[in-house]
């Protein structure tokens, strides 16, 4: 299963701007994800980081799946892999009935080129 999730606002220049894709219906394992964009964002002096997260609905937590991803390192119209952190546990990478799937960008600087179309796409394998 594919969940796909487009990030609907422009990346807030310094400071922290989170999309969140919502969840799945079923239970499911989160293997894998790649990201991009039309357009990719740039900070002249600046770094654009993301985490993929999973905020965890039982716990009322979010659960880091990756490092940082330098967003302005991306190559425009084409996906780019993302590693998920290899210390997750099972239960870490879990999405049961409640949690959710987002991207949390951190910016130290104004965004010069703001992105366009940036998107995340997870792949779930259902669980039940």
């Amino acid at each position: 299963t594919l969940l796909v999730g487009n990030c609907d606002a422009t990346i807030a220049g310094t400071g922290t701007t989170s999309y969140n894709f919502g969840g799945h219906p079923a239970r499911c394992y989160i293997n894998r994800a790649v990201i991009s964009a039309l357009i990719v964002p740039v900070s002249a002096s600046g770094t654009i980081l993301g985490v993929l997260q999973k905020y965890d609905a039982s716990a009322n937590a979010a659960v880091a799946l990756t490092g940082n991803i330098d967003l302005e390192a991306l190559t425009a119209n084409e996906g780019t892999a993302v590693s998920l952190l290899s210390t997750l546990t099972d239960a870490e990478r879990t999405l049961d009935d409640g949690d959710t799937l987002r991207l949390v960008v951190t910016t130290t600087d104004t965004v010069g080129t703001p992105e366009e179309d940036l998107t995340v796409n997870f792949e779930l394998l259902v669980l039940e």
